[in-house]
């Protein structure tokens, strides 16, 4: 009983700390959270002012997912899952080699209602595995509510980027809770696996007038993906968790100034899903001066760094390099790259042949659990598939 109390007098108080203080440095809620050693929780109140409190309840009812090897996606706006559109995506999936649809469920806002919920329930009877998309801390919506959640100028005001953007501060444990129900709900409306954009810093430039902790970003997004998914696994031991990174993150070893490692980030989730979009490359990567002209190429020279990246970090956890031990280690863990393609004319134009070129680059670098594509007009290239 005595230990019952001391666990609920702790939670307790972190509650009111976090209450007093919703920008606690991630250096005190590392020491909170091994302090508790596995105590800490928010309240229903917190929670509630986000989404229904049922939410954060142990599902008790656990949604059955789909499981398939291999994963070949089209992505979906929110506005297309909602619209008649949404059955030349469902026709897509029953005349060709796609199993697998990307909805939007968050980015300003939290779109899970029961027309997606229904949406999710119909696609898993034709068979279609379903991702739910959800846009992390590049995320607006609660900038009236809880400006403390966000970055800063130097006089108070709120910071956007170029694009006119509002960003949450990644060290910010409220922000991190906020995600983490969004996500839940997600996993209540049945998709079968969570696919987070945006765990990331924002690209700061060197004269932007930005304020935040002088931390690690490295660390600090290492620690929330920690955080994230291993409540969801907790949640639902079943739901498969992805993250999108940027292709550049497999052709470096540092975090872009933005927080993301692909090394360090890997182990956390199920997929790990590089955006590797040609057109986005600049003039003289892979020695061309348009790489989004040679497709090939640049898919599947962009996995084979990664590949070596992988194979670095194998033999220094294992503490050798003897090819007969790493490669079979390596050949497993290549199973969680699964990258996004491009299917949209930016820096060529991009058919049917140049979509396949990036798909054989895909299986000639010996991945084999799939890719997705994505066009933000959710209009797809019918003759780059196999029927």
């Amino acid at each position: 009983m005595l230990m019952k109390t001391h666990g609920f007098i702790i939670t307790l108080f972190i509650i009111v700390v976090l209450a007093a203080d919703a920008s606690m440095s991630l250096d005190a809620f590392s020491f909170l959270k091994k302090l508790t050693a596995g105590t800490f929780s928010f309240s229903k109140s917190v929670a509630s002012r986000f989404f229904s409190v049922n939410t954060i309840e142990i599902n008790s009812k656990l949604p059955k997912h789909l499981k398939f090897e291999s994963q070949f996606g089209v992505y979906s706006t929110v506005w297309t899952a909602k619209s008649k559109r949404i059955n030349s995506l469902i026709k897509i999936a029953d005349e060709t080699e796609v199993n697998a649809i990307v909805i939007d469920v968050k980015d300003g806002s939290v779109y899970i209602d029961n027309h997606i919920k229904n949406l999710v329930s119909e696609l898993h009877e034709k068979n279609i595995y379903v991702i739910a998309r959800i846009v992390v801390f590049q995320d607006g919506s609660q900038i009236k509510n809880h400006t403390d959640w966000y970055f800063k100028t130097s006089g108070g005001d709120l910071w956007k980027d170029n694009r006119g953007w509002h960003w949450m501060d990644p060290s910010n444990l409220e922000a991190w809770e906020y995600n983490l129900i969004a996500a839940k709900q997600a996993v209540d409306a049945g998709f079968d696996e969570l696919n987070f954009d945006y765990i990331r810093y924002p690209g700061f430039k060197k004269d932007d007038d930005v304020v935040f902790a002088p931390v690690l970003k490295n660390q600090v997004i290492n620690e929330f993906a920690e955080y994230l998914t291993s409540e969801l696994k907790k949640y639902d031991p079943a739901i498969m968790l992805s993250i999108d990174l940027f292709a550049y993150n497999m052709l470096r070893k540092d975090d872009l100034g933005i927080g993301q490692n692909f090394k360090e980030l890997y182990d956390y989730f199920d997929y790990i899903s590089p955006m590797i979009y040609p057109s986005h490359y600049a003039s003289g990567n892979f020695g061309f001066d348009n790489p989004a002209e040679y497709p090939y190429e640049v898919v599947l020279g962009t996995i084979q760094s990664g590949k070596n990246q992988l194979r670095e970090k194998i033999i220094f956890e294992n503490g050798t390099s003897t090819p007969a031990l790493v490669n079979p280690i390596l050949e497993k863990e290549i199973k969680k790259l699964r990258p996004w393609l491009q299917d949209f004319n930016v820096g060529a134009i991009y058919d049917g042949e140049m979509i396949r070129k990036e798909k054989q680059a895909v299986y000639d670098a010996g991945l084999t659990s799939g890719w997705l594509l994505w066009n933000p007009r959710n209009i797809y290239t019918e003759s780059a598939l196999d029927k």
